[in-house]
């Protein structure tokens, strides 16, 4: 098969690679669509937790084409999302609920083959059946969808809270959906491109302010007390250092974004003390596909303004390079052409 493989930092090669095999406890997923996302650019950059070389990607839905000899509650033809966050279900966090942490964690495109091919082997376990009312398109938004869940489970939002949030990529404007429906009175985007910000109001932020020098008297006329929660939806460590003079005491701060793993910021731990901050951090997903196939499959969440870019994987170095430069929305490739 077809495959893209980062075969050392910063390096990406279009190779033909032995076509996965199928363990007992697996089956062999058809890739029909797969989704860029942020963490493959840290990946690209040895900014994460992955050695190489590896296939990368991670967000994707397809076709079973082959399955193990254990199971029995799957079939060839079966069109699965599978959550590429792989539990062992025995360690310490598993058995606490806190399967995201795993001692014994694994991640397709991550630290075993991805998605960036043609075909992928995946355990059976992190498979979750579609409904056929869900695209191909969307099946590949499944999984930052339900990172996003994971995410507003981990917050508090009480009616009428204020959100201001920075960024509005594909995850910003995922954000700015599912905090409309959970109860917040404003949803306000920060973001330098305005075609984004023009989008982001399409659905459903209240009010958009371009970043830049005025951003700070723009944001006070909304929230003049500060805003309830404040999101990061870049990773960029200059716009997370600066995000926290916008929320207001007892407000909640949300570390969304994915941040090269050797940044740092500056925060005074008095503004912390003083304003009775709480400070969240959103690793993946914790079981929150189920969630996101359902806000998907009854039109909760609208994914289709967010595909600004589908390829091939014969093309996948030149969209890879626009999305890395912050030209595209959500790239997703198309294996099968």
């Amino acid at each position: 098969m077809q495959a893209i493989v980062f075969t050392a930092p910063e390096t990406v090669s279009l190779e033909r690679v032995p076509d996965p095999t199928c363990r007992p406890d697996e089956v062999v997923v058809q890739v029909a669509r797969t989704g860029i996302c942020g963490t493959d650019v840290h990946i690209y950059h040895n900014e994460y937790m992955s050695d190489f070389p590896i296939i990368p990607g991670h967000e994707f839905g397809g076709t079973i084409v082959e399955v193990g000899s254990d199971i029995t509650d799957f079939r060839v033809g079966d069109r699965v999302a599978p959550d590429p966050n792989l539990y062992c279900g025995h360690c310490y966090f598993c058995r606490n609920e806190q399967a995201n942490h795993c001692l014994n964690w694994q991640g397709v495109g991550i630290t075993r083959p991805g998605s960036f091919a043609e075909y992928v082997a995946v355990p059976a376990r992190a498979c979750y059946r579609l409904p056929d009312t869900i695209s191909d398109a969307q099946a590949a938004f499944v999984e930052p969808l339900a990172c996003v869940i994971h995410a507003l489970k981990r917050l508090r939002v009480w009616p009428g809270d204020e959100v201001l949030i920075f960024g509005a990529g594909p995850m910003g404007l995922i954000l700015v959906q599912a905090l409309r429906h959970s109860g917040a009175s404003q949803v306000v985007v920060v973001e330098k491109q305005l075609d984004r910000l023009a989008l982001a109001q399409q659905l459903g932020a209240t009010a958009v302010v371009p970043a830049g020098p005025e951003q700070t008297e723009a944001l006070r006329e909304l929230a003049p007390y500060g805003f309830a929660i404040v999101v990061d939806a870049t990773g960029v460590p200059a716009v997370i250092e600066q995000a926290f003079t916008y929320l207001k005491p007892r407000g909640q701060y949300l570390q969304f974004g994915v941040a090269p793993n050797n940044a740092s910021i500056k925060l005074s731990p008095y503004d912390v003390f003083r304003h009775d901050w709480v400070i969240i951090g959103s690793f993946a997903l914790c079981y929150t596909f189920q969630p996101a196939i359902a806000w998907l499959a009854n039109g909760v969440i609208d994914v289709t303004p967010l595909v600004s870019h589908t390829a091939p994987l014969r093309e996948f170095a030149s969209v890879f390079d626009l999305f890395r430069s912050g030209k595209t929305l959500k790239v997703q490739l198309e294996p099968g052409l």
